[in-house]
């Protein structure tokens, strides 16, 4: 969804993928000073024009995740419910929600109609940056991985596409468990600062990032996956220098963010859980064995549905309106 820089001082000699991942963790500030550093021969007019251009790249990748982000709420509520129902401190039984349509029914009469954007307002504060820092940064990583002949090919797309979903994700990750707290029925916080008092104060700060390991795992493919299908869908449908059609890369976003989404969903479940109050489990791989033994392979994929009912119109209005509003702000868009 969600927002992205990449780092003035990030040096293209180091390039390899721990030192990208390094970097992209402590350096979003980036997307403006990304394109700066690339001018560094330039005059000081040249710089600040090249700032000026990253700002407007970050601000398309910002306002395009707002925009999907909130149009996909809903489906993204319930998607959360289904993952965590099983868990002891979910707040609700086990068998609360037992599908898509009832999910709607159960939560619209027990908590109204505003309840299908509970969190959004965190969300929307966490989509903005991460979607500046991975869109923008995902454009400066296959800049920076293009070989001496020009042309992107598959590994440099899928790395781009991982490192782009890294940084945004290492900035963000607070604010998603947080995100996650507020879904949940009987949360007991009174609003997004309270809940980050009270769990860094009950919890400790090492709170706020339970589940980043398994995260970054589960984001490094996916986004790897949803970029490069994303581009080379395009590249299938236009060819090299075809005119894009908006219409078209909505159906082939859509595709694109449902292939990957599926593949990486267990990791998500797992992630989601660990992200729960309390001791839940005692890493990644006892999640796994775990879930596997009590609930079998299905406990991994529940709320896949509505996952996918959200990850179609959510990926394809990202991108689009990612490509849209670049070309608004007088960003020059890349070849595919």
């Amino acid at each position: 969804a969600g927002a992205m820089g990449s780092g003035a001082a990030l040096d293209v000699s180091r390039a390899s993928a721990p030192a990208g991942c390094y970097l992209a963790g402590r350096g979003l500030a980036s997307a403006p000073f990304a394109a700066a550093s690339a001018q560094e021969g330039g005059s000081m007019v040249d710089r600040l024009y090249a700032v000026a251009l990253g700002s407007r790249q970050a601000a398309a990748g910002g306002l395009a995740g707002i925009i999907a982000r909130t149009a996909s709420a809903p489906l993204d509520r319930i998607k959360l419910l289904f993952q965590v129902q099983a868990m002891e401190g979910a707040g609700v039984s086990a068998t609360a929600y037992t599908g898509i349509g009832q999910a709607f029914v159960k939560i619209y009469r027990e908590e109204g109609i505003l309840a299908f954007w509970r969190g959004n307002g965190v969300n929307v504060i966490r989509v903005a940056p991460y979607a500046a820092a991975q869109l923008s940064s995902n454009d400066f990583y296959k800049k920076m991985l293009t070989p001496e002949n020009g042309v992107l090919g598959l590994k440099e797309r899928l790395t781009a596409g991982a490192l782009a979903g890294m940084t945004g994700t290492a900035l963000t990750h607070p604010l998603d468990t947080i995100r996650l707290r507020l879904a949940l029925p009987n949360h007991g916080y009174k609003g997004i600062g309270n809940a980050f008092v009270t769990v860094a104060r009950v919890e400790g700060v090492g709170a706020l990032y339970k589940g980043l390991i398994p995260t970054l795992a589960g984001i490094a493919p996916y986004a790897a996956i949803n970029f490069a299908s994303y581009d080379m869908a395009k590249k299938l449908y236009y060819g090299e220098h075809g005119k894009q059609d908006p219409i078209s890369n909505l159906l082939v976003g859509g595709a694109s963010g449902t292939f990957s989404a599926t593949i990486c969903y267990p990791l998500d479940t797992v992630r989601r859980r660990m992200q729960m109050k309390g001791k839940t489990y005692n890493g990644m791989a006892d999640a796994f064995v775990t879930i596997a033994k009590k609930e079998g392979m299905g406990g991994f994929f529940k709320g896949w549905a509505a996952n996918t009912l959200k990850v179609v119109p959510q990926n394809s209005i990202r991108f689009v309106a990612y490509e849209t509003l670049k070309t608004l702000f007088g960003v020059a868009t890349t070849p595919i």
